[in-house]
């Protein structure tokens, strides 16, 4: 599955919206972090470990690596 149907699919059982990372995603980074910018990079699967490690953090999941 592509990790942004994953990430979406995650979003829409908690009731919260990708906008929302995004502005999350900015507080904790402290730069503009926009949602054309988030919705590229999870649909290139260009995202880094590190914002995905903070997205789970801010939707209250686990991240988790398999093999």
């Amino acid at each position: 599955m592509r990790i942004i149907t994953e990430v979406k699919e995650i979003l829409y059982q908690k009731g919260l919206s990708l906008k929302y990372v995004a502005e999350e995603l900015s507080k904790k980074l402290n730069k503009p972090y926009s949602l054309a910018n988030l919705s590229n990079k999870l649909r290139n699967e260009t995202i880094t470990y590190r914002e995905m490690k903070l997205i789970a953090e801010i939707i209250h999941c686990n991240l988790e690596l398999t093999n």
